[in-house]
């Protein structure tokens, strides 16, 4: 076969393909210009992004990169443990608080990154009052599209609403998380074949079915909670099962990158005196040598060290999490260690008997009192024949803000009155203006926001170095299950 004529005024790249034979790359000049990359219009040497993006597979190839490795997998395998652990946070607490399109937020986890999707539903959290009223789609509906709202319709009219506090049985939850698990402990084993792409679709699926569990399934396969902490047991139980798994699945990961990465036990020392000597590592110095490896890794490519800044990002937003909502450390600990006591009956053995230990006693009564005082309504002052007496219960949220917004207009009424009479006999509202200032903006009351536990604390950074020490010993998946579980 004729060589081939290669022009002069043309980089070329000569390479080898099928044997012997010669083809020629051409290269741009420059980015810009007539002969540059990024050039107008067809030329030799202009890039092709799009074609380029349509024969490379870049997501499989970036999934691969992060999971071929044991060190590179040891920070890709922690994301994925983070996510089964949030997403389950996301599903029991957003059903809760009734936030809407909470499939937004594990969309944006699955595409941006984990800690940018969480730090936004942190801020959902704190700005969502609980409980929301149950016409909450009702008063937001000017703000929807009405393409949206003819969605909501017709997703209501398919899928039958369950009853307020529904939760469904542990068990249920169970298969999810074990499957999710399972497929996490597979991915390292499928890379390089042609099952990886299947495993790792699993791995972004299955945190979807999490969120549409408690409206798919049979009322008889759940229960309903009238009080947030019938259901604690239920939410203790979950995570303490993603801490377990969690648990042996990094201690797996961490074994296997250490014993990939250990340098050889001994070394030759090179020198003019001694050309041969042989030089013995200690064990600690071998395994020195394998975690600078490990965390060394987060530079060996663009890929690992996304996910490892995801990680880190990750990890210091929990701890803030965890200052900010003032965690109890004990808490923590019972949701992510199995068996251990859920209560405590009295002061700790050491406090029997002293000021302190009495201090707490009579503290712990106090507080049991006041919160049974606010949780059960004072109907002593009630009539049981007159109008007002509802039963026993607590009072309806429209008729508690109704009764309050009174208070507050007769107050400032009679204050108006006080210092300009005949102003107050000129301000006579009409019944619409009423009903208008009673229209404001739903904020549940002091009382309800005790029971929920969205009461307002100092931050306690003591609580967030916890955290970060929790993170950093256990992993993520087990310290993000002990401060969700908290």
């Amino acid at each position: 076969m004729a060589p081939v004529p290669l022009d002069s005024s043309i980089s070329y790249i000569p390479t080898a393909v099928a044997g012997a034979h010669l083809s020629a790359i051409v290269l741009p000049e420059s980015l810009i210009g007539d002969k540059g990359a990024f050039r107008a219009g067809e030329h030799p040497g202009r890039f092709h992004f799009v074609r380029w993006l349509y024969d490379t597979p870049l997501y499989r190839d970036f999934l691969e990169i992060v999971a071929e490795k044991a060190r590179h997998f040891w920070w890709s395998q922690q994301i994925n443990l983070g996510l089964i652990s949030w997403s389950t946070y996301l599903a029991l607490e957003g059903q809760r608080r009734n936030i809407s399109n909470l499939w937004a937020f594990l969309a944006l986890a699955q595409m941006v990154n984990l800690s940018y999707a969480q730090n936004l539903f942190f801020v959902a959290v704190l700005l969502t009052p609980v409980p929301l009223p149950e016409n909450v789609r009702d008063l937001t509906r000017g703000s929807v599209p009405v393409t949206l709202s003819r969605y909501s319709h017709l997703l209501d009219r398919m899928i039958p609403k369950k009853q307020v506090g529904f939760v469904p049985k542990p068990a249920i939850y169970m298969t999810l998380l074990v499957t999710s698990f399972a497929t996490v402990f597979l991915i390292p084993y499928s890379a390089n074949t042609t099952a990886f792409l299947h495993v790792s679709s699993l791995t972004k699926i299955l945190p979807f079915f999490l969120l549409i569990l408690p409206y798919v399934i049979p009322v008889g396969w759940g229960n309903v909670s009238t009080n947030r902490h019938d259901s604690h047991s239920t939410y203790i139980t979950l995570f303490r099962i993603i801490s377990t798994f969690s648990t042996a699945l990094h201690l797996k990961s961490t074994a296997l990158a250490l014993f990939n990465n250990l340098p050889e036990s001994t070394y030759y020392r090179h020198s003019l005196l001694h050309p041969f000597k042989e030089e013995h590592l200690t064990v600690i110095g071998r395994g020195s040598v394998a975690f600078g490896r490990i965390f060394g890794a987060m530079g060996e490519h663009p890929a690992v060290g996304f996910v490892a800044s995801d990680l880190i990002l990750t990890g210091l937003s929990l701890g803030y999490w965890g200052a900010i909502r003032d965690l109890d450390a004990t808490d923590m600990l019972r949701s992510s260690i199995p068996f251990m006591s859920r209560t405590k009956t009295g002061p700790s053995k050491g406090l029997l008997g002293s000021i302190a230990g009495t201090i707490q006693t009579e503290a712990k009564a106090l507080i049991a009192e006041y919160v049974q005082s606010i949780t059960q309504p004072r109907q002593a002052f009630r009539a049981p024949n007159s109008a007002a007496y509802q039963g026993p219960g607590r009072p309806k949220r429209s008729e508690a803000n109704k009764d309050t917004t009174m208070q507050v207009k007769e107050r400032g009424s009679v204050a108006r009155q006080r210092h300009d009479p005949i102003s107050g006999d000129e301000q006579i509202r009409t019944q619409s203006e009423k009903k208008r200032d009673e229209d404001d903006d739903y904020a549940p009351s002091v009382d309800e926001r005790l029971e929920e536990g969205d009461e307002d604390a100092e931050e306690d950074f003591e609580i967030a170095a916890f955290v970060w020490g929790l993170l950093s010993v256990a992993g993520l998946g087990t310290g993000s299950s002990a401060v969700y579980g908290a």
